[in-house]
């Protein structure tokens, strides 16, 4: 379990950075768009588009970066009204059924591939494949992490599912 919090924790130095070049792109992209509708008014037709795609790429990757960082907004008052011991039965199984869930993105998306390679997007040209990538690579990575918090939940001691990531 150890190596698999210290592997995630190397891809998450990525994953966060990978953020941040997105997130500068789709906002650089915008304000060119911005530049050449508005100003030069000559929009450009593949801009948006990209933005688009940027956007949802930082949506699942960005995603990721939040549940390990216990960022993502959770109601644990039914949690901590039970006794301990029930406490964590409910946080891991509350993590369990989001690593399905995750897994369920993950074989669905898989499924589809072959027709999203087929389908091309209309202003890039690139296939839709290369857009639902994020949504693999994301969820592959949050159902990885909800399953090591649905074990570790019973490995520390203290509040159920209170868990603290290093930030670094």
């Amino acid at each position: 379990m150890e190596q698999i919090e210290r592997i995630l924790g190397k891809i998450d130095v990525l994953f966060k950075w990978l953020t941040v070049v997105l997130l500068g792109g789709m906002t650089l992209l915008i304000f060119i768009q911005v530049i050449f509708r508005y100003v030069l008014t000559q929009p450009l037709a593949w801009s948006e588009e990209l933005a688009r795609f940027l956007f949802i790429w930082v949506t699942f990757i960005a995603g990721y970066v939040g549940v390990r960082q216990n960022k993502h907004i959770g109601i644990s008052a039914l949690q901590d009204a039970l006794p301990l011991m029930c406490g964590k039965i409910l946080k891991s199984l509350s993590n369990l059924i989001c690593t399905v869930f995750f897994i369920v993105v993950v074989y669905y998306t898989c499924i589809s591939w072959p027709k999203l390679y087929m389908q091309k997007s209309p202003a890039l040209n690139i296939p839709i494949a290369f857009v639902y990538l994020c949504m693999i690579i994301g969820s592959a990575f949050t159902a990885i992490w909800y399953c090591c918090l649905a074990v570790r939940v019973f490995r520390d001691d203290g509040a159920a599912g209170k868990i603290e990531v290093d930030n670094a």
